[in-house]
């Protein structure tokens, strides 16, 4: 180990007259490399002490240097020592933890455990160093398995101990960090720092999405199931996740996601009891197949949609009645289109493809090729910041399919932007109400939508906002890199001038363009709004 990466501790074992350490050492002058910890025996007392990993290097036996002795010197010293064995043990200091990495983002979490001999089942490394080289967070580095915090299951390698008993020990040494835990009482609360991973893979999903996690044997993935209906039918969503556990960790799950299927078996006709069952029985690589949960938010009010027929009366202007109807009647047929079976693959942090088959069955049911719904739930493509800001400059919008992506019911939309101004007041506001990320203080990955507009307010009244609409800016501020609170507040701010300038994103059918002949159009109305056209 280089100077600089070498961490030093002193272990102290106490052991009964006639039993031994539970330890493997290799190692020595006429064997390769230094002495070295290769085996802890499980239930031993150099495991139970919760201070020795397999790897670590035994520089002395009470004071006694093993540099210079041969294995089997050291095997007989070990074996003769007496009831009291002192270590000083050098080890591999855990990695610096960036300030902020790359997507990653940690939580904290308070849990209690109680104290088994002198230890609480998990070994602590690194701490504050005199040389700020050596500083470290204070990491876990091993949980003992069957141990206090094995068994309350929260605490995994890697995981940052900030305090205990609201003891901060972020200054600590790893010594002084020792002492505090021996000199803990039966129960100690310990408040942990753990790394959640952010999967863009899940945020940027136009679909259902296959999530394969996996989880030690015998541990749980930490979620609870509940009932909900969606679109008339019974779904499975979760309902709550426990911080800290796997599920939690992977970032891949959230509250509200539909659980379409689990290893492989649908729940579209499951049971609570079934779905949870088939949940416990799962192994250690589960495969769930979900609907995120912003993709099956469903606006307050039903939605509306927008009809397109054949007219079956025939005009002398119509360039296609003396052509199609007679030598060619298929001419004039609506366009149709072919559903995309590629979704987002998911596997806790790798993304790939697959083709879902439950997708028609489960979430989106192919519509009839002469009815195109408005998205029955918020949308979010999630076009990049460049293509936004291009869209901004020129405020037009391209209609060839490079541009589209296919909706929820398998129309093909595309994308464009408006500027919207409301004129309200600082006791009503706008009446618009936002949604968007899971937590209000977390920072939204994509812009938040329009989640209800209140009947006969001035957002109601301008004719121009619908449910499932992307908000990008207000007063010209980007909502994207902002939180759901910071939204909320601008509009807030915004009310008290009386006056709001809006950016929005919206999606706009392209599969509805007849490619000729006379149709009826049918469009929902509402009394006092625009429908938007000018006859001349």
């Amino acid at each position: 180990l280089s100077e600089e990466f070498r961490g030093v501790t002193i272990v102290e074992l106490i052991k009964k007259e006639g039993s031994t350490l539970g330890l493997t050492i290799s190692g020595g002058t006429d064997k390769d490399g230094k002495p070295r910890v290769s085996n802890l025996r499980p239930g031993g007392l150099a495991a139970r002490s919760d201070q020795l990993n397999v790897g670590d290097y035994i520089k002395s036996v009470n004071g006694i240097n093993l540099t210079k002795l041969r294995h089997d010197e050291i095997i007989s010293l070990l074996k003769n020592v007496g009831e009291r064995v002192v270590l000083e043990v050098e080890y591999e200091l855990p990695p610096a933890v960036p300030e902020s990495s790359a997507g990653i983002i940690p939580k904290t979490i308070e849990v209690s455990l109680y104290k088994e001999g002198n230890s609480f089942g998990f070994v602590l490394r690194g701490g504050a160093h005199e040389d700020w080289h050596k500083s470290r967070p204070l990491v876990l580095t091993y949980v003992r398995p069957g141990g206090p915090a094995d068994r309350e299951g929260s605490l995994k390698i890697g995981d940052r101990l900030l305090s205990v008993d609201g003891i901060p020990l972020h200054s600590m040494t790893h010594a002084d960090a020792l002492n505090i835990l021996r000199q803990c009482s039966q129960e100690a609360l310990f408040q942990i720092e753990y790394d959640v991973t952010i999967m863009d893979t899940v945020a940027n999903a136009s679909g259902p999405l296959l999530v394969e996690i996996a989880k030690t044997p015998g541990s749980t993935l930490g979620i609870t199931l509940t009932t909900t209906t969606h679109r008339n039918k019974q779904v499975i969503v979760i309902d709550k996740i426990k911080p800290a556990s796997v599920v939690d960790r992977c970032g891949a799950l959230h509250v509200g996601d539909h659980i379409l299927s689990i290893d492989g078996t649908s729940t579209e006709h499951c049971s609570l009891l079934e779905a949870t069952q088939l949940l416990a029985a799962t192994s250690e690589n589960v495969k769930l197949e979900i609907l995120p949960v912003h993709q099956s938010r469903l606006p307050l009010k039903p939605p509306e949609t927008v009809k397109v027929q054949k007219s079956d009366h025939h005009h002398c202007w119509d360039p296609c009645v003396n052509y199609c109807h007679t030598h060619h009647p298929g001419h004039c047929k609506t366009p149709t289109w072919n559903q995309t079976s590629g979704q987002d693959y998911c596997k806790s942090l790798v993304a790939a493809n697959f083709s879902s088959p439950t997708m028609n069955a489960q979430g989106f049911p192919c519509q009839n090729s002469n009815t195109l719904p408005r998205s029955s739930h918020p949308m979010s493509p999630r076009t990049t910041m460049l293509r936004r800001r291009q869209k901004k400059k020129e405020h037009k919008s391209s209609l060839s399919l490079a541009s589209s992506t296919v909706g929820p019911g398998g129309q093909i939309v595309h994308t464009e932007t408006t500027e919207v101004v409301l004129r309200g007041d600082p006791l009503n506001g706008f009446g618009l109400q936002l949604q968007g990320g899971i937590f209000a203080t977390e920072t939204l990955s994509s812009p938040p939508l329009v989640r209800f507009i209140e009947p006969d307010s001035p957002a109601e009244r301008c004719g121009l906002l619908q449910v499932g609409d992307r908000v990008l800016s207000i007063n010209g501020i980007a909502t994207e890199d902002g939180t759901m609170e910071e939204a909320n507040q601008l509009l807030r701010d915004a009310a008290l001038t009386n006056k709001v300038v809006l950016e929005i994103e919206f999606d706009v059918a392209e599969s509805v363009i007849p490619s000729s002949g006379t149709f009826h159009v049918k469009l929902p109305k509402k009394r006092g709004v625009e429908l938007g056209i000018t006859i001349s």
